[in-house]
């Protein structure tokens, strides 16, 4: 799907000056599931959408510009609250953002709403007149899929203290809401669909299994024998040792061989080796 020359103009005008503002505002935040390279991926997901519904009505619904900006800020007050709460800070930094590039933030106060609201998985999106929200929403939740969305949200679940016997059940519910969010928006595009229905499954799946084995503890521990405690030690140990996951690779744990660690790890690479 060829790239529209108004995105190629959007990026050429603000990639540089986000990419440089981010990384200040980030700054050492030990939160790898959300840093510079979720938003890279969010904003090549968003033109993604952004193409699919460009085709179809041979004109753009929204500002490649300020879905740029967006992509790359919404979750940029990760790095002051990695709490739900997160997208008032994101909007205040996005206000700095725009200050320091001199735009005006009355002509961006879909950006602002968007970025503020876009967390909120009980919103229907459809139903919302703010298109930057829309596209905006439907990118940041198809980056949780996958083997990639698997490492987010154990990082960010962890990091909020929920507790591993409640892990799996409510990343599948969040999840599904995810999933159900963009079909509502998106359902009628067969290629998008097919997919990213395939990714949904393989983290779906994935917390699945995990619950199953988690009910076998009487505890809020991994089992030290479970496959999938296996791979949440080494979660642990990438967050402790400051290691992002395309450096998964780097790490020794000491465990010997286990295929299924090494197969999420062939799986997460592939992935970002696509995006």
């Amino acid at each position: 799907m060829d790239q529209p020359e108004f995105v190629n103009r959007a990026e050429n005008k603000y990639i540089s000056q986000l990419e440089d503002f981010f990384t200040r505002v980030w700054g050492d935040t030990n939160l790898h599931s959300h840093n510079i390279d979720h938003h890279r991926r969010v904003w090549v997901f968003a033109k993604e959408l952004l193409t699919a519904l460009y085709n179809e009505e041979k004109a753009a619904p929204v500002s490649a510009d300020k879905l740029l900006i967006a992509s790359y800020l919404h979750d940029a007050g990760m790095s002051l609250d990695s709490g739900v709460n997160h997208g008032v800070h994101s909007r205040a930094l996005c206000s700095d953002f725009l200050s320091d590039n001199n735009l005006p933030e009355n002509e961006f106060a879909e950006v602002l709403d968007a970025i503020e609201m876009h967390d909120n998985k009980e919103v229907d999106y459809s139903l919302s007149t703010n298109q930057v929200l829309k596209l905006l929403a439907a990118a940041d939740d198809l980056d949780a899929f996958g083997f990639i969305g698997i490492y987010r949200y154990s990082e960010i679940y962890l990091a909020r203290g929920v507790p591993y016997s409640d892990l799996g059940i409510r990343i599948k519910q969040n999840a599904g809401s995810r999933f159900r969010n963009f079909m509502t928006v998106f359902g009628r595009f067969s290629e998008l669909v097919a997919k990213h229905h395939e990714r949904y499954l393989i983290l779906d799946e994935f917390f699945s299994g995990y619950n199953e084995e988690i009910s076998s503890l009487n505890n809020e521990t991994c089992s030290p024998a479970g496959k999938y405690s296996s791979l949440f030690r080494l979660f642990a140990e990438m967050t402790g040792r400051k290691i992002p996951v395309k450096h998964i690779t780097l790490l020794h744990t000491g465990i010997g061989p286990d295929p299924f660690t090494d197969w999420y790890i062939t799986g997460v690479l592939s992935e970002l080796g696509n995006t």
